[in-house]
């Protein structure tokens, strides 16, 4: 059941390059639901933060960012921000960096706010991240958790990027599933009563038949 005073949610959890963008654009067609991506907030205060020279692991300077940030978008406008070029927030420093903002815990309540702010304010939507299934709306309608074989994601993410080595990717993304997981704060891991997808051996068309229908299941109606 949805929460009370919310309207459609489908949460969308994950690692990295697990399939999550692709899957909830196309669902966000199918079912005519808004679409976040709500670690492009985390990306956007850690580009911030590097291109201001605010050390990323100073938890009370990269808040008072964060707050500033909010004020100046004014409220829930920072979370689909369209001043931010795709490729600055996807450079490597952005990558490295986003971890360690995206562990401080009084940042992480600053963009949870954010997010119930803009989907209240939706009739349908789809939100895809870390934690959303597990701490932002634990009553979503639909909870999804993607998942992969690192060395499925990494050569993912480099067929996509097309810059950086195998190699490089498949440490990074090692590196941010373990930042994700073991944090204090909202850690990745899959809402008791998600439903799980590995795509490891899947592909796009076969997991969104797996989505479609559950979100089917659950009484949302395909947009025709």
């Amino acid at each position: 059941m949805p929460e009370q005073g919310l309207g459609t949610v489908v949460a969308v959890d994950g690692p990295a390059a697990a399939g999550k963008t692709t899957t909830c654009l196309a669902l966000s067609k199918s079912f005519d639901l808004r679409y976040l991506e709500s670690g492009r907030t985390y990306r956007i205060i850690a580009f911030e933060a590097l291109q201001r020279r605010i050390p990323v692991d100073n938890a009370t300077k990269v808040t008072c960012l964060c707050d500033e940030l909010i004020t100046a978008s004014r409220s829930a406008s920072l979370l689909t921000s369209d001043r931010y070029a795709p490729d600055n927030l996807r450079a490597t420093r952005v990558n490295v960096a986003v971890s360690a903002v995206a562990k401080i815990a009084e940042v992480r309540q600053r963009v949870t706010s954010l997010i119930r702010l803009w989907a209240g304010a939706q009739p349908r939507c789809v939100i895809e991240g870390r934690d959303i299934g597990t701490t932002i709306f634990p009553a979503a309608t639909v909870k999804f958790y993607l998942t992969a074989k690192p060395e499925v994601r990494a050569m993912r993410r480099v067929r996509q990027e097309r810059s950086a080595s195998y190699e490089h990717v498949l440490d990074d993304v090692i590196r941010r599933d373990e930042a994700d997981m073991s944090r204090a704060t909202s850690p990745l891991v899959p809402a008791e009563d998600a439903i799980r997808i590995d795509t490891t051996d899947l592909t796009v068309e076969q997991v969104l038949r797996l989505m479609t229908s559950a979100c089917r299941d659950r009484g949302l109606e395909i947009n025709r």
